[in-house]
């Protein structure tokens, strides 16, 4: 891990060391075609438990803890470490909503009471057909073609069709969206960012203006009428509230789904293990692989001067709780860099505490059916010969391509 910062009059907040501070290649919003579980995220797990870098989200500066503990800490500890305005998307268009995974106690607690029903897993269980079937015409359409590009054909797709399923959005909407989501999220600049921004939420909005002329069974009617408190939620916090799905539903799965199909392409006894499993052997498996592959980076903002990994955080200070070095830490799992199709894991893949994910139920059977029909479908898979997979590094790991030959 580089220790030099990019630019060298940098200067850290007073009570950080200057010498202590490092830059961080994992945040560096760049494509590498060394796999990072293999490369930079050991190498950060040899340093410190906790270092100020230069870089940790869009180039903001702050804390970067490694270890499974500290992270799941800073996940629980309210008094010293909120969410708000942690992803910065109100503030590139000078607007004040906020998102629900921004939310603070109590109220936040209040929030989950009510908008949880809306993906329990019951309900989540109650879609496996449709969401089988969304898998299956996918799959379809390429499975007697010997190869497939694996995020253009079926992973980007999958989880977004899905996404449109639940609030009643014509598919046709598909391409863009991803589209918009990839400029908001992987943009290289903040204008790039903001126009997506822009653009999601007149689209956002609109789609919530059609529902109070044209109410349907669907989730985004559902949010029209979201009381907490006794009180009715404003246009600006149902806004909140399907921008943090939008941004949620499209993304993580996608990304899982394709770090998941990279070992398993690259590892053909795991591929041939699940291949020959149970589909509860597979559930564990996934888990496993969830574990080995964590994708996310989320930021916290210290609130109250603490103490954590040995190193002093002030009001102010941002501190960032990488999933992908939790879930690698050599403190909390044996042999981590290995992976283990049969280990039975908890991990911080969906987070931790009141802040896991809304959507867990769902992500779950989503990554556990496409797995499944996909391996049933399509025999011994590789990855094309001589192709360098790119890694993309930054709060949202994922790869950029991922082309597959069968026989």
């Amino acid at each position: 891990m580089a220790t030099q910062l990019v630019d060298p009059s940098f200067v850290p907040p007073p009570h950080v060391d200057p010498a202590g501070v490092q830059h961080c290649e994992l945040f560096d919003r760049k494509i590498v075609y060394d796999n990072p579980f293999e490369t930079i995220i050991p190498e950060i797990h040899k340093g410190p438990a906790a270092f100020y870098a230069d870089n940790i989200m869009f180039e903001q500066p702050g804390w970067v803890v490694r270890r499974h503990a500290d992270i799941r800490h800073v996940f629980s500890d309210w008094e010293h470490f909120s969410p708000r305005g942690m992803s910065g998307f109100p503030d590139l268009i000078g607007e004040d909503w906020v998102a629900i995974n921004e939310l603070d106690p109590p109220y936040h607690t209040a929030v989950r009471t009510v908008v949880n029903k809306f993906f329990a897993p019951s309900k989540m269980m109650a879609l496996e057909g449709q969401v089988r079937q969304r898998a299956r015409d996918l799959i379809e359409k390429f499975k007697d073609r010997g190869e497939c590009e694996y995020l253009k054909d079926f992973s980007i797709n999958f989880p977004i069709s899905i996404f449109l399923d639940l609030y009643g959005l014509p598919q046709e909407q598909m391409a863009l969206f991803y589209d918009l989501e990839q400029r908001l999220i992987n943009g290289t600049s903040n204008e790039m960012r903001r126009d997506a921004l822009l653009e999601i939420r007149a689209i956002l909005l609109e789609a919530m203006e059609d529902r109070r002329r044209n109410p349907t069974d669907d989730l985004l009617t559902a949010s029209l009428h979201i009381e907490v408190d006794g009180k009715k939620w404003t246009d600006t916090q149902i806004f909140g509230f399907i921008f943090t799905l939008y941004l949620a539903g499209l993304d993580t799965v996608t990304s899982n789904l394709g770090m998941h199909i990279h070992h398993l392409a690259t590892h053909a006894d795991d591929q041939e293990t699940m291949r020959t499993n149970s589909y509860m052997g597979n559930v564990v498996a996934i888990e496993e692989l969830m574990r080995a592959f964590a994708i996310v980076s989320i930021s916290r903002f210290c609130v109250k001067e603490t103490e954590l990994a040995g190193v002093k955080m002030m009001p102010g200070d941002a501190v960032i709780c990488s999933t992908p070095l939790a879930s690698r830490d050599p403190e909390a799992y044996d042999d981590p860099n290995t992976v283990k199709l049969d280990r039975r894991v908890n991990h911080l893949n969906l987070g931790h505490s009141d802040h896991r994910c809304l959507g867990r139920h769902l992500a779950r059977r989503e990554l556990q059916i496409a797995h499944d029909e996909f391996i049933k479908s399509i025999p011994s898979f590789k990855i094309e010969p001589g192709f360098k997979v790119p890694f993309f590094l930054s709060s949202m790991m994922h790869i950029e391509e991922l082309p597959l030959t069968w026989s």
